[in-house]
């Protein structure tokens, strides 16, 4: 019997929704249609010439070229903080609250397997950006789709979450504003969902 050199997690992944669109695109562009692309963030003009220049500069810089070491600097996580506390008017420990990551879908995609067994439950926006989805496949966590309906202004209806499930549930991942959905929450939401997290512990 011939070995299978491939975890089974990997089939629950699917293809990236960013290489299906630039499939897509590539099809659309094959038929002659003029594409707009908004996909991935990707800009189509360039950085301004001042950032180019303040980049460029630091290229030369000769302290430019160690690793920061597993947890960030102190000079980056405090930095982060402040502004934390310029834009949001929040207070945080930059020592004990706060985390560098090489980005938010690196958080994203390694949360579960940080707070989750396998068999745990995930509470995820439906539709949710594709990193969540991947994140608890890895981690072997089951989702449960919250949708995001008109009727109820994109924002889940916690309430409709089934008891079962909030027992076997670990975390909710809840983004506003939203993507793929570009909806917003005001405060009262987040009010009232850090409410029922507690509840529901």
């Amino acid at each position: 019997m011939t070995k299978k050199w491939q975890a089974e997690r990997l089939s629950m992944l699917g293809s990236s929704i960013f290489a299906e669109v630039g499939h897509w695109k590539s099809k659309a562009r094959e038929q002659g249609l003029d594409v707009i692309d908004l996909s991935i963030g990707s800009p189509d003009l360039p950085p301004s010439q001042r950032v180019r220049q303040v980049l460029s500069e630091a290229v030369l810089r000769d302290g430019a070229y160690q690793y920061p070491g597993s947890r960030g600097s102190a000079a980056f996580l405090e930095q982060a903080a402040d502004w934390l506390a310029f834009r949001f008017g929040i207070s945080v420990d930059p020592e004990t609250e706060m985390l560098s990551l090489m980005g938010s879908q690196d958080g994203l995609g390694h949360l579960a397997l940080a707070l989750c067994n396998p068999g745990d439950i995930a509470l995820v926006p439906d539709p949710g950006y594709p990193v969540y989805a991947a994140g608890l496949a890895l981690a072997g966590v089951t989702p449960y789709h919250m949708p995001l309906l008109a009727e109820n202004g994109y924002l889940p209806d916690l309430a409709s979450i089934p008891a079962e499930v909030l027992a076997k549930t670990k975390f909710m991942l809840l983004n506003y504003p939203g993507n793929p959905v570009s909806a917003v929450a005001d405060l009262s939401f987040f009010a009232a969902a850090v409410a029922f997290a507690k509840r529901h512990q």
